[in-house]
C-alpha cells in the first residue's frame, strides 16, 4: 500500500482514505469525484451507505452497464459497513472491474482490520487522513495551502495563523483561504509575500477575530462585554455561522485544557495558549462546561437552518455561556 497526499491522489481501481481528520478525507473524496467527472462526464456515481449498502449492492453497482459508462463507487463509512458488504469487498479487491473507481473511506477504529490488511497487501493507494496535531505539522499544512494557491507567505505569518486558528483544521483552512482571497492583487499585478503584519491587518476586526473576542469575554463570564462585541460584529454584517464556529472552537479548546493530564504537546497547541486556557478552566467544572457546549451545539444547529432567527440564536448562546460560567 502506497501513501499519497489528498491533493495528489489519482483515480485507481481501488482507493483507500483512512483516518479521522474529516477535512482531509472529504478533500480527497471530492478530488477523486472531480477527476472522475473530468475523465468522463457520463460517469455514474454510487454511494454505498445505509439501505444502499445491503447484500449484493456492490456487485450491482460495479457490474458492466448496458450503456458502458464508467462508475464511481464510494463506501463513505467503511468502519460501519455491514459484514455482508465487507465480505463482498474482500472478494472484489482480488479482481476489480476496469471501468470502476472504488473509494473506501475508513474513519478510524479497529473494525474492518481484515479488509484493511487485505488492501495493504493488494498495494492500493492510501490517503492518510490522520489528525494533524503538532503545531509544526499545522504550519506545514498552512504553507501547502498557500503554495497550491501560488502565494508566498513568511514563516512568522504562518506561525501566527496556527497560533490563532490552529485548534480546528477546518477553521485553519478557512482563514487561510480567506486571507488568500482578501490579499489577491488586481489582474496583472504580482502578489507580494504575505508578512506577519499582513496577517494582523487582514484578521484584525474580521469576524474570526471578533468572534474569538466574544468567546473570551463569554468564557470569562463578562456578559455585557460579550454582547457588545457580538452586536458590533452583527452590525458590521458578520455571518452567524462563522461566529458560532469560532466560539465553538474556543469552547472545545477550553474543554480539552480541562482534561486530566492535558499538555501543550498532546493537545497540539502553543504553551502560552494552554496556560491561558488552564487558568480560565479553574473557573469551570464538568457541569458548567457541558451546559455551555450544549448551548453552542444548539446554536450551531439553529444558524445552519433549524432556527428562524440566527442572530437571536447567537445572542442566546453567548448569554447561556456566560450564565453557565457564573453558575459554576
Amino acid at each position: 500500500m502506497s501513501d499519497v497526499e489528498w491533493h495528489s491522489v489519482a483515480l485507481a481501481p481501488v482507493v483507500l482514505v483512512h483516518g479521522t481528520e474529516a477535512l482531509i478525507a472529504d478533500r480527497a473524496v471530492q478530488r477523486l469525484r472531480t477527476l472522475a467527472k473530468e475523465a468522463d462526464p457520463s460517469v455514474a456515481f454510487h454511494d454505498l451507505v445505509g439501505e444502499n449498502a445491503g447484500a449484493g449492492a456492490l456487485a450491482q453497482v460495479t457490474s458492466p452497464s448496458l450503456f458502458g459508462e464508467p462508475r464511481f463507487v464510494i463506501v463513505p463509512e467503511l468502519q460501519s459497513a455491514p459484514d455482508a458488504t465487507v465480505l463482498e469487498l474482500l472478494d472484489y479487491i482480488r479482481s476489480p472491474e476496469p471501468d470502476v473507481t472504488l473509494v473506501l473511506v475508513h474513519r478510524g477504529g479497529n473494525r474492518g482490520k481484515k479488509l484493511l490488511d487485505a488492501l495493504k497487501k493488494a498495494g492500493v493507494p492510501r490517503v492518510d487522513a490522520s489528525p494533524v496535531k503538532r503545531a509544526g505539522d499545522k504550519q506545514t499544512f498552512v504553507a501547502a495551502e498557500f503554495a497550491r494557491a501560488e502565494r508566498r507567505i513568511h514563516p512568522e505569518a504562518i506561525a501566527a495563523l496556527v497560533d490563532a486558528f490552529g485548534a480546528d483544521l477546518a477553521e485553519l483552512a478557512a482563514i487561510s483561504r480567506q486571507l488568500i482571497e482578501d490579499t489577491t492583487p488586481e489582474q496583472g499585478q504580482q502578489a507580494p509575500q504575505l508578512s506577519l503584519q499582513d496577517v494582523h491587518a487582514v484578521t484584525a476586526g474580521r469576524v474570526e477575530s471578533t468572534a474569538f473576542a466574544v468567546a473570551d469575554a463569554a468564557i470569562a463570564g463578562r456578559e455585557q462585554e460579550a454582547l457588545q462585541l457580538l452586536q458590533q460584529a452583527q452590525l458590521a454584517g458578520a455571518d452567524p455561522v462563522p461566529i458560532v464556529a469560532a466560539i465553538a472552537s474556543k469552547m472545545r479548546s477550553l474543554a480539552k485544557a480541562s482534561s486530566p493530564g492535558a499538555s501543550a504537546r498532546t493537545l497540539g497547541m502553543p504553551d502560552w495558549m494552554l496556560r491561558n486556557l488552564t487558568r480560565e478552566a479553574r473557573n469551570w467544572n464538568d457541569r458548567s462546561l457541558a451546559r455551555a457546549l450544549e448551548a453552542v451545539a444548539r446554536a450551531d444547529h439553529e444558524v445552519k437552518g433549524a432556527g428562524r432567527d440566527p442572530r437571536s440564536s447567537v445572542q442566546r448562546m453567548v448569554m447561556e455561556i456566560c450564565r453557565a460560567r457564573r453558575a459554576r
